[in-house]
């Protein structure tokens, strides 16, 4: 008789414990479920370098080949440009879109395309990571081999004897006053080569970079974000520009998320700072508040490699497993809403 007194006691204590318990995970999956889908996903499954408008069509570039997007239907087409594969960056100058993949460069005018480089130009390395057109329309390429710099139809290299810190270059940008900036990833010598008047100057963690590994860069007037980060650990390097040069004046360390602080893009509508990281979604930042969207708002993965604005007031996210488009504005009342 005890024993059974003892465990009508604890009945009772226990179920009511029970009952608040499964009342609690009723009401966390009832929010979960009613949590807003934010965003639209094509190209699911598919690993997105790039992407970029160009005659009224977004193009998307990536470990597969190029994709040419309606942007009022959202439907997808393959383009055929040849043997195009890991597609890791684009530029668009006037009427040509340059395409830059592992086996070279590709030209195209929404119609026809040439390769004017691969495997058979007398170049250290074709597999192109980075592309930049500068002020004065010359063509850019950054590679595991150098730098190569399209002048008159020749290729010119650019090298670790020359005065890069190595020869691994994903990043190439301009300050805005005749100087060049160099990223490099995943290299022995990381960080940033800077090239003005002929003469060279280095940034890497031992001069105030949050990481040496350069992923993305951004110019907004007189100052150049710079997107850092390996694995967990990274951020933001912002530096000032002038005639005399680039110097670094600010660093922007935050955790993302609960997989760290690493950025791997950038972009800037004006009054936000819109920042894709490598494990925690995009991240949307005013002054110091920022708020994450993720899987859990619809974003179809993580990793976000590219942003691009377009012209009907919408953001483009290229990621790892596809492409996520959502209205800008309902984003930024998102923001508003979780700040």
């Amino acid at each position: 008789m005890p024993t059974m007194q003892i465990d009508k006691k604890f009945t009772k204590i226990l179920c009511p414990i029970f009952v608040l318990m499964i009342f609690c995970l009723m009401v966390s999956c009832s929010a979960q479920e009613k949590r807003e889908v934010l965003f639209k996903n094509i190209l699911e499954g598919k690993e997105v370098s790039d992407i970029v408008l160009y005659k009224g069509f977004v193009y998307a570039s990536g470990m597969e080949g190029v994709y040419r997007i309606d942007p009022n239907t959202l439907d997808v087409e393959t383009l055929d440009l040849g043997r195009v594969f890991l597609a890791k960056d684009m530029a668009v100058d006037g009427e040509i879109l340059y395409i830059g993949h592992d086996g070279g460069i590709v030209m195209f005018d929404g119609e026809n395309y040439a390769s004017i480089l691969d495997e058979t130009f007398n170049v250290r390395d074709f597999r192109v990571n980075g592309l930049m057109i500068d002020a004065a329309g010359i063509l850019w390429a950054g590679t595991y081999g150098g730098v190569l710099k399209l002048s008159e139809g020749v290729w010119e290299s650019i090298t670790v004897k020359d005065g890069l810190l190595f020869d691994t270059v994903f990043l190439i940008m301009e300050d805005g006053y005749g100087g060049i900036i160099f990223g490099h990833y995943a290299s022995s010598r990381d960080g940033i080569s800077y090239l003005k008047n002929g003469q060279w100057s280095y940034f890497t963690v031992e001069t105030g970079l949050p990481h040496n590994y350069i992923t993305a860069g951004m110019r907004i007037e007189n100052f150049i974000y710079i997107t850092t980060g390996f694995y967990e650990v990274g951020g933001i390097a912002v530096f000032e520009t002038s005639s005399n040069g680039i110097t670094l004046v600010d660093t922007i360390v935050e955790e993302w998320g609960e997989y760290g602080s690493k950025a791997r893009s950038i972009n800037n509508d004006g009054d936000y700072l819109w920042i894709g990281t490598e494990y925690n979604g995009l991240c949307i930042m005013q002054e110091d508040e920022f708020v994450r969207l993720d899987t859990d708002d619809g974003l179809v993965n993580n990793e976000v490699k590219a942003i691009l604005f377009d012209d009907r007031n919408r953001v483009w996210l290229a990621t790892r497993k596809g492409l996520s488009v959502a209205s800008m504005d309902q984003l930024y009342q998102e923001f508003q809403n979780r700040k």
